[in-house]
């Protein structure tokens, strides 16, 4: 990669003995030591491994720490540049990844994320790499996720799906009720414009982030949707894209994330704070408030087992929603 970009001024270095690099690997993690091993094992496995620094940033508690620290070190040797550091502050994937990004040399032009229980496809990096070098307009780029072994899942798109701004037939958009669909292959090889990025596998140029960075307030086990708030801005200053030859595994670990009820109402009320925080017009309040509407009758239309503690989490996030009781949507919140 060249070295056209500008970099931020006010960095901390990694250590001496990592050499200057043009691309980073940045991991954050925390309580997942064994999860962790397996997603490094990956990227160590790809092309040019020797030349792409990894940065562990742990928010673990002071056991699992040690634990973790010694999985890394366990997985570094002389050929393969790795960097634990110990987050110090009140753990987030926010607050962490903005922290790697401060401690990256000034050499490195591309950031790439990657989450502690990701499984990279060969050639991951290679694609992205690739597509960066040639498309110099665009300020990041992501891969293709799939949460089982083969192709990608792709859900059915109903007309209730359309009707209640749900779900589209097209990957990577952003509807105007703030729900999103993912990446997925098209059958052709080329790149896709996409309107957001996930950072379980996506990348950024490093200048990028003399502009933006993710939003602190955000903090608490998945689902957070820090990843969108955070592309989203990025997409207003330049286009991002999907590479579809870009692929990894996605092995969902079970650890730091809430129950169903739990994870439905905080899905809801971080939906509606990105809606404010991003799309603030009446319309997209209304088509918000559309979307809650359709969630609900097919909950309460379902007969999956789970539906009745999903229904119990919509019903409080509507409430938290519509009240405000939410530390992201009361007033003084700082939007990053």
């Amino acid at each position: 990669m060249s070295h056209a970009l500008r970099h931020r001024s006010s960095r901390t270095t990694m250590p001496e003995d990592i050499a200057p690099a043009s691309e980073a690997v940045v991991i954050c993690t925390r309580n997942r030591p064994d999860v962790l091993r397996e997603t490094l094992r990956s990227v160590f496995s790809q092309s040019g491994a020797a030349e792409r620094p990894v940065l562990v940033v742990d928010g673990s508690d002071r056991t699992e720490a040690t634990h973790t620290a010694r999985v890394v070190q366990s997985q570094s040797d002389s050929r393969l540049p790795v960097w634990y550091h110990r987050y110090s502050g009140v753990p987030a994937g926010t607050r962490q990844r903005n922290a790697g990004v401060d401690l990256l040399p000034d050499s490195v032009e591309v950031v790439h994320f990657i989450d502690d229980d990701v499984t990279l496809r060969p050639g991951y990096f290679d694609a992205l790499c690739e597509v960066l070098n040639q498309k110099r307009h665009l300020l990041g780029v992501g891969g293709v996720i799939a949460e089982s072994e083969g192709a990608p899942s792709r859900s059915r798109v109903r007309w209730a799906h359309r009707l209640f701004l749900l779900r589209v037939d097209q990957p990577s958009r952003v509807l105007p009720s703030g729900h999103t669909t993912p990446a997925w292959p098209t059958g052709e090889s080329d790149m896709q414009p996409a309107a957001w990025l996930s950072t379980c596998a996506s990348s950024y140029r490093a200048s990028v982030f003399d502009t933006h960075r993710f939003d602190p307030a955000v903090e608490g086990p998945s689902p957070r949707l820090e990843d969108l708030d955070f592309s989203v801005r990025v997409a207003r200053d330049g286009p991002l894209a999907v590479v579809p030859e870009a692929r990894c595994l996605h092995r969902v670990s079970g650890r730091n994330r809430r129950g169903t009820a739990a994870t439905t109402r905080e899905r809801l009320v971080r939906r509606y704070w990105f809606v404010r925080k991003n799309m603030d017009r009446p319309l997209n309040r209304l088509a918000f408030w559309w979307s809650t509407l359709g969630q609900l009758i097919a909950l309460v239309t379902s007969s999956d087992p789970d539906s009745r503690a999903a229904l119990r989490g919509h019903v409080r996030g509507l409430r938290q929603a519509w009240t405000r009781a939410h530390p992201l949507l009361g007033e003084g919140v700082d939007d990053g």
